[in-house]
């Protein structure tokens, strides 16, 4: 029987023996929630508890009038590095990641002796606000937010976010006291431009006083966007006369600008099939380049940030 058949007969028992109450284990209760996984899908229809990388992870019980205590496994998708370092949940690679861990065993020690230090992992873009941590006598606080874009597929005109059909699962992330990240499959499922905020907080008693909270908060914006369909950069010089103008490719997520030693500025224009969002900068001082963003859509009309690096002179990796 497989995992999603598995967990409908379980529910089938489950309501036939009135179930009255479900609980999970009192030790995965320390684990800590970090953030979002945002999976979008065609439909309402997951596919969760069909991925062969499933572990079994403690479990939950139901409180049944016929039966007493039931005991379920709980199955969740740890997550991995990769080779670069980044957090990957095997088999359900394609979404968006906005969640705030702790690494053990560096850093200065929290209410408990133990040593951590935090980090943030996203692959979206930017939020209203960045991210923020705040550490006091009382209490801890982590915050992020983020945004993810998605729009049109390629040729389509009439394109609507509502009527799309694409379907954003907002899966919780969790932290286990060991520090390994994984989703339980909990989470809302929505569709259309939207955003959600959610907060919890942690308290720690001692002697029936609270001695230290921990709140985190996260924020992820759905938003929609044109298809980008040509990315020019021009340079002018003091005289605001044309010195030269690239059609960037826009197949490289990750283009450079070489400034002319006459710029006096760089006009940045994205033209989509209805408008035109001009940007100017002036050339860099030093080595370290401007970064102008901007989404591209893939096939599916789901976005990604790019970023058009524009330096001063020709960049280091290619002197």
């Amino acid at each position: 029987m497989n995992r999603s058949k598995w967990l409908a007969a379980a529910l089938a028992v489950l309501l036939l023996a009135g179930c009255s109450l479900a609980q999970p284990e009192k030790e995965r209760q320390e684990d800590r929630w970090v953030g979002f996984y945002v999976v979008p899908s065609q439909g309402y229809e997951r596919d969760f508890y069909n991925n062969p990388n499933l572990e079994e992870y403690g479990s939950f019980q139901a409180e049944t009038d016929q039966f007493g205590t039931l005991a379920f496994p709980q199955e969740v998708l740890f997550a991995v590095e990769d080779e670069a370092g980044n957090y990957i949940f095997p088999g359900l690679e394609k979404g968006y990641s906005l969640f705030v861990y702790r690494e053990y065993g560096v850093g200065e020690p929290d209410h408990k002796g133990r040593n951590y230090a935090v980090g943030i992992v996203s692959n979206m873009g930017p939020g209203e606000e960045g991210p923020q941590y705040k550490y006091t006598d009382e209490g801890v606080s982590e915050t992020a937010s983020g945004t993810v874009y998605f729009g049109p597929p390629p040729g389509v005109t009439d394109w609507d976010d509502l009527t799309s059909g694409i379907v954003w699962t907002f899966y919780n992330v969790y932290q286990t006291q060991e520090g390994r990240i994984y989703l339980n499959g909990y989470g809302d499922s929505v569709n259309g431009a939207m955003s959600k905020t959610q907060t919890e907080t942690r308290k720690t008693s001692q002697d029936g006083k609270t001695v230290q909270e921990e709140t985190v908060s996260i924020a992820v914006a759905i938003k929609t966007v044109p298809r980008l369909e040509k990315l020019v950069a021009t340079q002018f010089d003091e005289n605001n006369a044309i010195l030269q103008s690239d059609d960037l490719n826009l197949q490289n997520d990750r283009p450079e600008l070489c400034c002319l030693p006459e710029t006096a500025w760089v006009l940045v224009e994205e033209f989509t099939s209805d408008s035109t969002k001009r940007t100017v900068y002036d050339p860099p001082e030093g080595e370290d380049p401007v970064s102008h963003e901007y989404v591209l859509l893939d096939e599916e009309g789901l976005g990604s940030m790019a970023y058009l690096n524009i330096y001063a002179h020709q960049p280091p990796s290619q002197t």
